[in-house]
């Protein structure tokens, strides 16, 4: 990727869509930013909206545009944040019930993509977002590395927001990561969760938290309270927007930064073959290698269910391939 001009295609002008694409705008990470949706009208007035905004902004100007899929032959990353009309969380709010609605618009998309002659990285938002991820890896054939889902970056965003208000710090000055599958079955990896340099029961040790919530009690909030965001606005979208903004960034500006992502296991953490959250480098050329940290039994053990469930949903979906 050396190339001046940084090109992003989004498959997806939907709430997450758009306000990835302002992000980019507002952050001055691409210069060039094409915007897909079945909605023809509604990519071409966002995109219009966009460049509107431009005159009078403190960043490099920028061709944005309503893309088709022709596009996204020379894209440097594809984002696809699409998901089906009819996907959403009708029997309950647990991300694996939209495979089944999703998984024929993604392969759908991937191909078109392909057809394309793109030979970029994508980054993949629609949901449940590790088994989609590895659904583009099957249907692109391209190499693993350049096919990266959201993963648990959001999860562990949110972690580090609420041990900040618990403890009246910088989220930025806490170091730990939730794990294994974007959903019910993700955990925080507490035995590696870390406050400038310290463990976190270390620093507990040493400022102890009146009224401090359980573990439990806090790796739950972290797994319901993006549910509690669809249930007041109907999507979520500023924090995924964010978090798949921080992963553009470290693959245009070649930072190898360390996220958690959604990263195929090649024998990591024990497990092969599937896509699941787990730290990542992240550079130019997508994911440089995985990061294995150390998991107490306990938390090996939930990052085995995690992925074994996951697995299983791959497996019911792999003939539809």
């Amino acid at each position: 990727m050396n190339k001046e001009t940084k090109k992003v295609v989004i498959i997806g002008d939907g709430a997450v869509g758009s306000t990835y694409a302002y992000t980019l705008v507002t952050s001055d990470i691409a210069d060039e930013i094409g915007i897909f949706d079945i909605n023809k009208d509604k990519a071409n007035a966002d995109s219009l909206d966009l460049l509107h905004s431009l005159p009078y902004s403190a960043v490099t100007n920028k061709k944005i545009y309503a893309a088709d899929y022709a596009d996204c032959k020379d894209a440097d990353i594809v984002v696809i944040t699409a998901n089906a009309p009819a996907a959403n969380f009708d029997k309950g709010f647990d991300r694996l019930l939209l495979l089944k609605k999703n998984v024929s618009m993604v392969k759908g998309i991937t191909e078109e993509v392909m057809a394309s002659g793109f030979d970029g990285i994508f980054l993949i938002a629609s949901n449940p977002v590790d088994v989609m991820s590895q659904i583009v890896a099957e249907v692109s054939g391209l190499p693993k590395s350049r096919v990266i889902g959201t993963g648990t970056i959001l999860e562990t965003a949110r972690l580090r927001t609420i041990l900040a208000g618990h403890f009246q710090i910088d989220p930025k000055n806490i170091h730990g990561y939730v794990l294994g599958e974007h959903g019910a079955s993700s955990f925080t990896s507490w035995s590696t969760t870390t406050i400038a340099s310290l463990p976190l029961m270390s620093w507990l040790d040493q400022k102890p938290v009146a009224d401090l919530p359980s573990f439990d009690a806090m790796d739950e909030e972290v797994r319901q309270v993006g549910f509690e965001i669809f249930k007041g606005k109907g999507n979520t979208s500023f924090g995924i927007a964010g978090v798949l903004a921080r992963i553009t960034k470290a693959i245009f500006r070649n930072e190898s930064r360390i996220l958690p992502i959604s990263a195929h296991l090649n024998g990591e953490y024990g497990e092969e073959g599937l896509y699941i959250g787990v730290p990542a480098v992240i550079d130019a050329t997508g994911v440089r290698e995985l990061i294995t940290v150390p998991l107490s039994d306990e938390e090996m053990e939930k990052f085995k269910a995690s992925a074994q469930l996951l697995r299983d949903h791959f497996n019911s979906i792999k003939d539809e391939l």
